[in-house]
């Protein structure tokens, strides 16, 4: 890596710190600087095997609107953008202190540096609830869950909503771990996980019809199996 990006990153790295220290000299509690996932090159991105699946099986085209539903701090809108151009992120959590504007910005500025070149996609961010994304009707032309359909209290109301804000040409895309036995917990944060037929059934009975689904981790002595799940708006109304 040439030595100017080198600089570069540094800098970028350090801005939270920098960024939590004007908040302390002038009081404001708008900005709470949050970790995301990192990549400091693009052959580094490259070999992570787990985005690029990601990005094959979402498959993410210019001009398309996107939601990312439990963004957390925003890790996929920034690596997602290193291969992908003109996408609108809108990202959704129930918790605005990772997911805000001003940690959308610093993400568009890391990323822009490691892609060697501004992102053209945009983020922007918004708050929603454990029943409702807050998202406008019928806008969406894909609706993301990362590793947060286990999550959901509301799994119902959630998906229902997720149906709303679709368009008729929209899809669901789910990523999630596969459960080794009926009371598996996930690894993360120790929510009960689906298997891929409770799954499937919970999202069909909202309205949505399964199409497809994209092997992203093979399980073995480390990992569990992981999959990312393609769903369609029925032609008929939710009921």
């Amino acid at each position: 890596m040439p030595t100017y990006r080198i600089y570069l990153l540094i800098v970028v790295l350090l801005l939270p710190t920098l960024l939590c220290g004007q908040k302390g000299q002038s009081g404001s509690k708008d900005f709470n600087a949050c970790y995301f996932y990192q990549h400091t090159s693009l052959a580094d991105a490259k070999a992570d095997v787990h985005l690029m699946k990601h990005i094959e099986g979402l498959n993410l085209k210019k001009g398309e609107k996107v939601a990312d539903i439990g963004a957390g701090a925003l890790r996929w809108e920034g690596a997602l953008s290193l291969f992908t151009e003109g996408v609108r992120f809108y990202a959704v959590d129930i918790d605005s202190s990772c997911c805000n504007a001003q940690q959308a910005s610093y993400v568009q500025r890391y990323y822009s540096i490691v892609k060697g070149q501004r992102l053209s996609n945009s983020i922007s961010t918004s708050l929603g609830s454990v029943k409702k994304t807050g998202l406008p009707d019928g806008q969406m032309d894909k609706v993301i869950l990362f590793q947060t359909f286990h999550e959901f209290s509301h799994p119902d109301e959630m998906l229902r909503d997720i149906y709303r804000s679709l368009n008729a040409n929209g899809r669901l895309y789910i990523s999630e771990l596969v459960p080794r036995n009926a009371k598996d917990l996930h690894p993360g944060c120790q929510h009960l996980m689906y298997s891929p037929e409770t799954l499937k059934k919970m999202v069909q009975r909202c309205g949505f019809v399964f199409e497809a689904q994209t092997l992203i981790v093979k399980e073995d002595k480390k990992n569990r199996t992981q999959y990312l799940y393609r769903f369609r708006k029925s032609t008929q109304e939710n009921g």
